[in-house]
């Protein structure tokens, strides 16, 4: 019979994961803004994707009322969901966007080929070689059903499964620690930072009261503390990363685009987020739509100053003058910015 407290838990955390799940539907509905695609899209959607499976994972190891248990489902959700596919896999991408950093910003190249794919085998070892072990080991070595408590981790299994995690979390920061010798323009390294901390944080919190008397085995109550903190870890990981440029897309759009180029005009960047987008900027607009735009500026129509200097920093062309008698047309392809005037689609 499910436990009206662990169902009451399991919605506060399909809430949240379906409140960020839209967060990262509207970055790809928008992903042609730049500095929405300067924070590699394909790679927010593959972090997204492991906190949802750490989050699955967490639904069969904390709420065992509500599914159904056997062994075979412990080793595959709490093992490969929860620990493989889940928290490991999260910082493995937390890791892979400070090595494409480096790449980007010290070493002037984008990650492709072999640049691209070895640091991706590499980091997937860790996960596939603890899934593989915790599969491999005997039920008295490894995971078993143990009820009420659900999915079980004998002590051996829980050790490994420590150590690869230590492991991943000190390499993580190492990694964040190199961060500080790359130069970026819009505090990648303080989100870096906070990500890593709240993380540690959480993580440390977690192991020692799994071993305080009275806590780590009071049944429910360890159990919501995991498993609301795991999915507020996911949370950070995501929207720290895109929460200010998704912000600014849905409420100042133009303006903070703006801001963005002229920051990259003044820090001499453009080329290194050229190399992060993998097209000129001077080639991206504020549309996230590859149509062309006809911009029709009647007489009464007054363009912004943002507008016209936006215009001047990606090379838009002629920009029309606000005191022009008759309507002016001009049309641009992705080469122009969005105008504050009435907009027709082509």
């Amino acid at each position: 019979m499910s436990d009206s407290r662990e169902l009451a838990v399991f919605g506060i955390n399909t809430a949240i994961i379906l409140a960020s799940f839209i967060v990262l539907c509207y970055i790809n509905v928008n992903r042609g803004y730049i500095p929405l695609k300067c924070k590699n899209i394909p790679l927010l959607n593959t972090l997204y994707l492991t906190i949802f499976l750490w989050y699955v994972g967490d639904i069969f190891t904390y709420q065992p009322t509500l599914v159904h248990l056997s062994r075979a489902t412990c080793i595959a959700t709490m093992s490969w969901l929860r620990m493989s596919l889940g928290v490991y896999s999260v910082i493995s991408c937390h890791i892979f966007r400070i090595y494409q950093y480096h790449c980007i910003f010290r070493w002037k190249m984008r990650a492709t080929g072999v640049y691209l794919w070895l640091p991706v085998v590499l980091w997937a070892l860790f996960p596939l070689i603890y899934g593989i072990l915790a599969a491999a080991l005997p039920e008295n070595l490894g995971i078993s059903v143990q009820l009420p408590m659900g999915c079980y981790a004998a002590k051996p299994s829980y050790f490994v499964a420590l150590a690869f995690l230590l492991l991943l979390l000190l390499a993580w920061v190492y990694a964040t620690l190199l961060m500080t010798r790359v130069n970026v323009c819009f505090s990648e390294y303080r989100e870096l930072l906070l990500v890593i901390c709240s993380t540690v944080s959480v993580v440390l919190v977690q192991v020692v009261l799994r071993w305080v008397p009275g806590v780590g085995d009071s049944g429910f109550a360890y159990n919501t503390m995991t498993s609301v903190t795991d999915v507020l870890i996911g949370q950070i990981s995501f929207l720290v990363l895109v929460g200010r440029p998704a912000y600014h897309c849905l409420v100042d759009r133009d303006e903070y685009l703006l801001r963005f180029l002229q920051t990259l005009k003044q820090e001499n960047r453009q080329s290194e987020y050229e190399l992060a987008n993998g097209e000129k900027i001077s080639r991206l607009g504020l549309s996230s739509s590859s149509d062309r735009y006809s911009v029709v500026v009647h007489q009464e129509d007054v363009l912004s100053p943002s507008t016209r200097s936006l215009a001047k920093i990606l090379g838009a062309g002629q920009v029309p003058s606000p005191g022009a008698d008759s309507v002016t047309a001009f049309h641009s392809d992705l080469d122009s910015i969005g105008p504050t005037g009435k907009r027709m689609l082509v």
